[in-house]
């Protein structure tokens, strides 16, 4: 049997329509096509429902006649209930029975053969009727790691934990003090604070910013503030709750919203709720068994054996499904969701979502949306969010109700796998039409792209370590720089929100933490770069396209990727009034080659809007382009 005797390709809407994710309730029709050669041929399709795992055969119709091949055709109602809904196909021809599914768990589209039981390809059936906020799609994002990006005035060292060392020059690189169980003793601090964010919202708002994404800025013992000690309070370190409503405020005047980064997993074991040193005054659930938070905690043997996130003892796990936890998290008069929501929180990014129950996550999006329906739930989620299982139990993140938006990890895997050369503009055009595939458009137009986080190794200091060695040093920093460019535009077109973490723009470098968190490199930042994030921050806001149009992506040669973002007739992808703008993006990643490359896109004259004097001009209803080494490039269509 030849690779194209059966055939189907997800991707295609002669082979599956409509695209992607379906509503509860609509329908879908699949077709498979089987060569002429096995005239007798015989196709069942094969679907399982994801909550239930029970698995349903049908018969599929020959349809058509076509020269090579005969088209089989079924079209299935999807459930109510939204799920994921599998399928594969067996098709009998000649007394023997085959089987047909896609090629691995990651990618979609077309499928091959196999002789057992194949890997079956997703529907997402998810409820229409719930909307991410409109304004987040138009988002742009910037990630502060509070400590680090700007001090303003003297740091109170009384204000500083116990455990604290402060740093006296700004400069100095962050490190931690560790005993030799590897455990951190003392936390370095360089005095980073809610005045200083205030002091340079200008500054952001120029980069094109309309979100600030702040890593804890709750009372903790630690630098990153992961160790909650009182949800209730702004770090002293940090400065006041009046200095913090008054950064809201400001914010807000410059159109500028602000993310609170929830920890709601895991306390501190130096907080007011485990009190474990006994440096609080309340009576915390290490202390008694007669504690108000002891239910909040589970104890293997009182008081030393407890769970612990990821078995750190200064982490105590919190019960999540206890009741008196999510009244004080969610429901109570003064609850934390609440009293944060009075001081103008809005939208938080959840820490760990997959160690949260759905059920937490849905009670958090239903307050936050009683209060204002704009806010926004994002998720720390590291895989495809439309599958994630965690704890053996598949989430229902993206299936309407639960979040809004997801950290898009997969994005940055695939654009880094790219560059680095270790896949090819094909595999990778097959990774993004699967997430788009599987994404709700909701969501899809509202991940969280990113580049660098506090979890990562900074860009910068990952290109550097791409590239081979033997070439010097100034051509290795040109070649960094027009990379950043290349995955930087990439990130600010592409659908979703970008977000730029702290100091990125400014050229920081950074390996694995603490490295990563090294403080803003005020008067010695790399002002060629920072020119260059206020461009495509501005090509961001000037053009809807990049925002709410059309995606279709091309991959004309190994080397070459790009994609087309497109309104037409006043209305964008969702339906809303816009004005009609068309851009193509496409980079070379080669570092030594130039590529020619053609895209088959409408006819008409193209501006390459980062050099307007450059125009291209499609014939034969195809752009030819010559891109240099590491070259990208961003085109709109004039007519």
């Amino acid at each position: 049997m030849k690779p194209q005797d059966i055939y189907h390709n997800s991707f295609e809407l002669t082979y599956r329509e409509p695209f992607g994710a379906a509503p509860k309730g609509s329908s879908v029709t699949l077709t498979i096509d089987i060569n002429h050669r096995y005239p007798d041929s015989c196709v069942l399709l094969h679907y399982i429902y994801d909550k239930t795992d029970q698995e349903e055969t049908i018969e599929m119709d020959r349809v058509s006649e076509k020269s090579p091949c005969c088209s089989f055709e079924t079209t299935l109602k999807m459930p109510e209930d939204p799920q994921l809904i599998w399928y594969f196909f067996e098709v009998r021809m000649e007394g023997e029975k085959l089987y047909y599914g896609r090629l691995n768990n990651e990618e979609s589209g077309e499928g091959v053969v196999y002789e057992g039981l194949p890997p079956s390809w997703q529907i997402t059936v998810y409820d229409p009727s719930y909307e991410t906020p409109a304004w987040w799609k138009h988002a742009t994002m910037y990630q502060i790691f509070p400590d680090r990006f700007h001090a303003s005035g003297e740091v109170k060292l009384e204000d500083a934990p116990e455990t604290s060392l402060m740093h006296t020059h700004w400069d100095n690189d962050p490190f931690y003090i560790r005993n030799k169980q590897g455990e951190v003793v003392r936390w370095d601090f360089f005095g980073g604070n809610v005045r200083g964010i205030i002091e340079k919202l200008d500054y952001i708002h120029s980069l094109g910013v309309t979100v600030i994404y702040l890593n804890p800025v709750f009372e903790a013992e630690s630098n990153h503030r992961y160790d909650t000690g009182d949800y209730h309070k702004i770090d002293p370190l940090l400065g006041t709750k009046e200095e913090f409503e008054q950064l809201i405020r400001k914010a807000d005047e410059l159109g500028i919203e602000v993310m609170l980064d929830g920890v709601f997993s895991h306390t501190g074991s130096n907080s007011k709720y485990f009190n474990q040193r006994n440096q609080y005054d309340s009576v915390g659930a290490y202390q008694s068994t007669k504690s108000p938070y002891y239910s909040w905690y589970t104890f293997h043997d009182y008081p030393d054996d407890y769970e612990a996130w990821w078995g750190i003892g200064t982490l105590p796990t919190l019960n999540k499904e206890d009741k008196s936890y999510q009244d004080f998290l969610i429901h109570e008069d003064g609850s934390v969701i609440k009293t944060w929501q009075q001081s103008g929180v809005k939208h938080w990014r959840l820490d760990v979502a997959d160690e949260l129950t759905d059920d937490l996550i849905k009670q958090i999006n239903k307050q936050l949306k009683k209060y204002d329906s704009s806010s926004v739930l994002l998720g720390e989620v590291w895989e495809d969010a439309s599958n994630k299982t965690a704890y053996g139990k598949r989430r229902d993140y993206f299936l309407g109700g639960v979040l809004d938006s997801v950290m898009n990890y997969p994005l940055r895997d695939v654009m880094l796998g790219f560059i680095k050369g270790e896949v090819d503009a094909y595999y990778l055009n097959r990774r993004l039409l699967t997430l788009s595939e599987h994404y709700p458009n909701q969501y899809f137009y509202s991940l969280m792209n990113m580049l660098s986080t506090h979890d990562v190794e900074r860009i910068k200091t990952l290109l550097e370590g791409f590239l081979p060695e033997g070439i010097d040093e100034k051509e290795r920093a040109d070649l960094v720089h027009k990379q950043i460019q290349a995955l930087s535009l990439w990130l600010y077109t592409f659908p979703g929100i970008p977000s730029l973490y702290y100091g990125d723009e400014a050229g920081l470098t950074g390996g694995e933490d603490p490295d990563n968190r090294k403080p803003y490199p005020w008067g010695r930042e790399d002002q060629r770069l920072i020119s260059w994030y206020r461009t495509i921050g501005n090509l961001r806001k000037d053009h809807p396209s990049i925002r709410t149009g059309s995606w279709l992506s091309h991959a004309p040669h190994e080397d070459v990727y790009g994609y087309e973002r497109l309104i037409e007739h006043g209305v964008d992808h969702f339906g809303n009034a816009s004005k009609d703008d068309h851009v193509l993006y496409v980079m070379n990643r080669n570092i030594s080659e130039e590529r020619e490359a053609a895209l088959p896109v409408r006819k008409g004259k193209w501006q390459n809007l980062l050099n307007k004097h450059q125009m291209f001009h499609v014939k034969q209803n195809e752009l030819a382009i010559t891109l240099k080494p590491c070259e990208s490039v961003l085109l709109r269509r004039l007519n």
